[in-house]
């Protein structure tokens, strides 16, 4: 018989109204069944009479689950940084290693009737929201089999109630609050849950937000992903008030440390309660990333390696639960060890052979840029002389046979030098109007007809005038 292990942990919850201490002893049931534990210093409450739950429960199936998530969303993030360096993946990359605990203990506790939207850093939303690892990996490639079909790139990636993936800083918050006002419009009892970090915290936008969201009770919850780095500005050289959780005044917050997977579990639950109960609320996700902003960043002008070192040993969100596992007995070494190898090979599989996917078709360039285009072209203007066409039936389901597609009456392919056709087409338009031009003139009057009466009569031949002489030069008067 297992013997039986024990967890003895705080969790305090701080806020402008109460403070809440608790030290529990907790006993392990058993290697399959659920383990019952609290955690630490995980949660600060601002004008909540109650946080979250620190009794928490977590199976062995939930926590290999968890783990895995974790270690895919890592791995695939170092190779996608190792492609970038070898310029086999081109323009924006940001990545999100060491800050998984969040996306994964989010997604734990949403619903499917629940709605995410994000910035920039979303390849792990995007894989944990549905979309699969390979179709990621081939939208960085920019191939056709990519969740954007090559045409999004690293910041602009979709899924089923997954809204991306927006490129403009702090732009998605007001397009969460208006996702907010769909759910409570239709009445589908779903939440909006809206991520934007630290650098576009102080944006005039997102207290707009706030705003509307309170005051339409929007089932609306902010999550600010605080990693302390605003591009390479730390947060207190760029807010006077960096308790975000607290930004929202009139809004109840709660921080959170987004490295304990487990807390954000719990205060994803909690906020889903308050979202669909008493309307929006503002989560704080205290997190670290221990790359640069993007692939451009090497991330050590603006902190030093010691600091990020610091910051892998003592708040790395996978080996710190790795080691809850073990702790809690739900899992050993060797069985760790043995899902972190699968799970590298598996990743490393999946990506190597997206970078083998056919690229996009120039024809295919042009479509699906509109849901519903009414003009026919993009923007009132066709830089390839091409008319929009809807390639794909519906935003994520399998495309119908791709339409033939002319440039000017020159079929499309991949071989097609697009400078050429246009010459080619400029010369046409050339030859036809000067045509036309001669067309016109002969319009007024009929030709003579000849003798025969069927053939046109040739013109007179005008003779040739008489060429000109040049006038002769007087000579010079005899000097005297």
């Amino acid at each position: 018989m297992m013997k039986p292990c024990y967890a003895r942990v705080v969790m305090k919850c701080s806020g402008a109204r109460s403070i809440l201490e608790r030290n529990i002893p907790c006993r392990i049931m058993g290697r399959h069944k659920c383990s019952c534990l609290t955690l630490e210093n995980t949660f600060k409450c601002y004008d909540l009479e109650n946080g979250p739950t620190m009794d928490v429960e977590l199976s062995k199936d939930d926590a290999l689950s968890m783990y895995t998530q974790m270690l895919e969303c890592r791995r695939f993030e170092t190779v996608a940084g190792n492609y970038y360096k070898e310029r086999k993946i081109r323009g924006f990359c940001h990545l999100y290693n060491g800050q998984e605990a969040v996306a994964v203990g989010m997604k734990q506790r949403l619903r499917s009737c629940d709605s995410v939207i994000t910035a920039y850093r979303c390849h792990a939303w995007t894989y944990l929201m549905g979309v699969s690892l390979h179709e990621i990996m081939a939208e960085l490639f920019g191939v056709k089999t990519g969740c954007s079909r090559g045409k999004g790139g690293s910041m602009h990636m979709y899924g089923d109630r997954f809204y991306g993936g927006n490129g403009i800083v702090g732009a998605q918050v007001p397009l969460g609050a208006g996702i907010a006002l769909a759910h409570s419009y239709r009445k589908d009892n779903g939440v909006a849950v809206v991520l934007y970090g630290d650098g576009a915290a102080n944006q005039g936008q997102v207290f707009e937000s706030y705003n509307m969201a309170k005051l339409w009770c929007l089932p609306c919850i902010f999550v600010c992903e605080n990693n302390h780095y605003g591009m390479g500005t730390h947060v207190r050289r760029a807010s006077a008030m960096s308790e975000f959780y607290m930004r929202g005044q009139y809004i109840p917050g709660l921080w959170v440390d987004g490295n304990q997977v487990l807390a954000v579990r719990s205060a994803t639950q909690f906020a889903v309660e308050h979202a669909l109960n008493h309307g929006p609320i503002v989560l704080e996700m205290s997190t670290y990333r221990y790359v640069g902003h993007s692939m451009s960043d090497p991330g050590t002008s603006y902190r030093s390696r010691e600091e990020v070192q610091k910051a892998r040993e003592k708040r790395d969100p996978i080996t710190s639960f790795r080691s809850q596992i073990i702790a809690l007995c739900l899992a050993d070494e060797e069985e760790l060890k043995a899902l972190e190898d699968k799970t590298k090979k598996q990743v490393d599989s999946i990506c190597k052979k997206a970078s083998t996917d056919k690229e996009v078709e120039l024809h295919e360039l042009h479509t699906d840029i509109y849901a519903k285009n009414v003009d026919g072209k993009i923007r009132g203007v066709s830089g390839f002389h091409l008319e929009h066409i809807k390639l794909a039936e519906v935003c994520f389901g399998k495309p119908k046979k791709t339409p033939a597609c002319e440039i000017n009456d020159v079929p499309v392919g991949a071989a097609i030098d697009v400078a050429k056709a246009k010459e080619r087409k400029a010369k046409q338009d050339a030859k036809k109007a000067k045509d036309a031009k001669g067309d016109k003139k002969g319009a007024n009057s009929k030709p003579p007809k000849g003798e025969d009466g069927d053939k046109e009569a040739k013109p007179p031949v005008e003779p040739k005038p008489a060429a000109k002489t040049p006038p002769t030069k007087a000579p010079p008067a005899p000097k005297k």
